[in-house]
């Protein structure tokens, strides 16, 4: 960690939020909910350059079947509350729903779970995302250590991160530089160089996104308990990469 500390104070420091973002992003995380929703994280998240994919949150199921037919393609229906951190063990997510009966069909039944498996949460309504292409699984977050602070946490997702614990952890903020040579600290790094015959990932836009993280939880240390973006699939190269879910946690 130290021989990490001194290169990674060497760098050139990574770019700044506007203050406009950053102030903007403070005024709303010092209102009292202590947990967003999805949605709310998603949209904080990107004041500081996080993408979004082709989404919207419905609340009624006219909203919902609109919403899929302007994203076309299948679509994934999510419930939104704050009180439902775990909205797959809740049943509360169903994937690959195609065409307005499907998507009202799946409205419903989102809700449904989402009510029997927590009664007395507050329900913001359901998002209904584009389902992500296929990429490398991975995992990335802000953690807190008692001594350091906020870390950036990176991972391979999946089993990689369930069973072979493979992530690594830096400082915040975070150079580009520095973002990819903590990508080839992990043991699976050569997934994202392209192993049988797949393509290679998106490595650039994957750092991109590791550095507008730490620079987020560099300006908002004192609010923020952890994020969790998980997960983000990287597409092959010049592709970009999906944010597929995201939560942010505050003190």
């Amino acid at each position: 960690y130290g021989a990490f500390r001194t290169r990674h104070a060497a760098r050139t420091a990574p770019p700044a939020a506007s203050a406009a973002a950053k102030d903007e992003v403070g005024r709303a995380l010092s209102l009292p909910d202590a947990v967003l929703t999805e949605v709310a994280s998603k949209q904080l998240l990107a004041k500081y350059g996080v993408p979004r994919p082709p989404e919207a949150l419905a609340k009624t199921e006219a909203e919902a079947i609109a919403a899929a037919a302007k994203i076309g393609g299948p679509v994934a229906l999510k419930v939104q509350s704050p009180d439902i951190l775990h909205k797959t063990e809740a049943g509360a997510v169903i994937l690959n729903a195609s065409g307005d009966a499907a998507v009202g069909d799946a409205y419903r039944t989102v809700l449904e779970r989402a009510k029997a498996a927590h009664p007395s949460a507050h329900i913001a309504g359901v998002l209904v995302q584009a389902m992500a292409k296929r990429g490398v699984e991975m995992i990335l977050g802000i953690t807190r250590d008692p001594v350091f602070g906020p870390m950036l946490m990176v991972g391979l997702g999946g089993i990689y991160v369930e069973v072979l614990k493979d992530v690594a952890f830096a400082p915040v903020p975070l150079a580009k530089e520095d973002a990819l040579a903590l990508l080839g600290e992990l043991k699976g790094a050569a997934l994202l160089d392209g192993v049988r015959g797949q393509p290679a990932a998106d490595k650039g836009a994957l750092a991109e996104l590791m550095v507008s993280l730490a620079r987020f939880a560099a300006d908002h240390a004192d609010t923020i308990a952890e994020i969790d973006l998980n997960p983000v699939i990287v597409h092959p190269a010049g592709e970009g990469l999906t944010v597929v879910d995201a939560l942010i946690v505050k003190q």
